[in-house]
């Protein structure tokens, strides 16, 4: 048996077998692909900027229809002023969308589109949901958890998607153990570019929403991770293994960090996988606790008053700064 195979068992046995980690629950029937049309006027001959407004009035346009749909008239007119936010960000649940026609008026100086447009179901559910005016989109908390890991076991130049971390099967199936509902990557990495995780893991918080409306998850957890491997002077062929982990905990509903932290912890082996093992379950383990405190701090508290930015410092001695995500 390779060491590469050895290495995927042992992770897949430190994820549960994926068996510890339920999908994101289906979302309720609404009409999610709408075709819609925008005009606005061109100011200083500036008909790329006047097509840009229109798309994303147009946007705006294909939500309210979803949301109508799904609501009713009624309700939604009475409550508008509830997803004014909602509606301010629309392009973020547009899954795809296509031209049907785009007119530049000179006479009139305006910008006309017509668009078809689609939209995320899982958005809908994660951010409508919560509001509590839309009966059917069930209230989840869903986590999706991803971590980029250079490792001193993994083969260089493997893509993101192409192996599971150590780091990230051991957060998985501590927060799932802790009764977390994570949504694994095998499940969304046919959906979500690999572009895209590695933009948000480096700060974008932009991608980083994105991924959460994406995959129905209101929470997401993002970080970087390492290890090294030191050779002990006074044991001859044993070795220090240090692995790092850095977290950040972003929520897609309110665009912003909820909590950052950095640890580290080592472990003594002859073997290089046994330790490196070891050592990822050890800082798993501590960070574990702080993502399970960050998170019930979150959800517990009222939406009109969430401490965001609660930003826990790090260790005296960090080898793997904030900064570095």
């Amino acid at each position: 048996m390779t060491e590469k195979i050895l290495r995927s068992l042992l992770i897949l046995i430190l994820a549960g077998g994926g068996l510890l980690i339920p999908q994101a629950k289906a979302q309720a029937q609404v009409d999610l692909t709408h075709q819609v049309t925008a005009k606005v006027a061109v100011h200083g001959n500036d008909y790329v900027k006047a097509r840009k407004k229109a798309v994303s009035l147009a946007f705006q346009s294909a939500l309210e229809k979803a949301l109508r749909n799904f609501m009713g008239d009624p309700k939604f007119t009475a409550n508008k002023k509830d997803f004014a936010d909602v509606l301010a960000h629309a392009d973020r649940y547009v899954q795809s969308y296509r031209f049907i026609e785009a007119v530049d008026d000179p006479v009139e100086k305006t910008s006309e589109v017509m668009l078809e447009v689609t939209l995320f179901p899982n958005a809908l559910g994660t951010s409508l949901g919560r509001t509590g005016l839309v009966s059917g989109l069930e209230n989840r908390k869903n986590v999706i958890l991803l971590i980029s890991e250079t490792s001193i076991t993994s083969e260089e130049g493997e893509g993101f998607w192409d192996t599971m971390p150590i780091s990230e099967a051991a957060l998985v199936r501590n927060l799932t153990e802790a009764g977390v509902n994570v949504v694994v990557r095998d499940a969304i990495r046919d959906h979500v570019p690999e572009e895209t995780v590695l933009n948000a893991i480096e700060g974008n918080v932009g991608d980083a929403v994105r991924i959460g409306l994406q995959v129905g998850a209101d929470i997401v957890i993002l970080g970087n991770a390492m290890s090294s491997k030191l050779e002990n002077q006074d044991t001859p062929g044993e070795f220090t293994i240090q692995t790092n982990i850095s977290v950040r905990v972003i929520s897609a509903l309110k665009s912003e960090v909820v909590a950052a932290k950095s640890d580290f912890a080592t472990a003594r082996n002859e073997d290089a996988l046994a330790g490196e093992l070891e050592a990822f379950g050890k800082v798993s383990g501590k960070l574990s606790d702080f993502l399970l405190r960050s998170l019930s701090r979150y959800w517990e508290a009222p939406a009109t008053s969430r401490n965001v930015q609660s930003v826990s410092p790090p260790p005296e001695v960090s080898p793997l700064p904030l900064e570095d995500l």
